[in-house]
């Protein structure tokens, strides 16, 4: 019975502690990701209200649709508008939607 109870106690520690490393590192990249710049070359432009959404293709083909506008700024003097063919540095919040990934644009280089 004891070693019962010493066996599950070790085993359900083992776990957690996996869980929780794992858990560290999805959030280490995560933090690395939303610190870097990425930069690309603008290959579409989706005009909108408030804004536009590029379509940036970096140099290791990687597609992100960046959301840019005023009001999503850090410093929204920042904004300015772009053309196909640009090259552009762009920082802020990471998401996927679906296979896609996106970034809301807080820093436009």
């Amino acid at each position: 019975m004891n070693k019962t109870f010493l066996y599950l106690f070790t085993f359900s520690t083992l776990i957690t502690s996996v869980n929780c490393a794992q858990k560290n590192t999805a959030q280490t990249s995560a933090s690395q990701a939303k610190n870097d710049f990425i930069t690309g070359q603008v290959a579409e432009i989706q005009r909108g209200k408030d804004g536009f959404t590029a379509k940036i293709i970096t140099s290791k083909h990687k597609v992100y649709f960046a959301t840019i506008s005023r009001a999503n700024l850090t410093d929204p003097s920042q904004y300015r508008s772009v053309n196909t063919g640009e090259s552009i540095q762009v920082k802020g919040d990471l998401w996927k939607m679906g296979k896609e990934s996106h970034i809301t644009v807080r820093q436009l280089k």
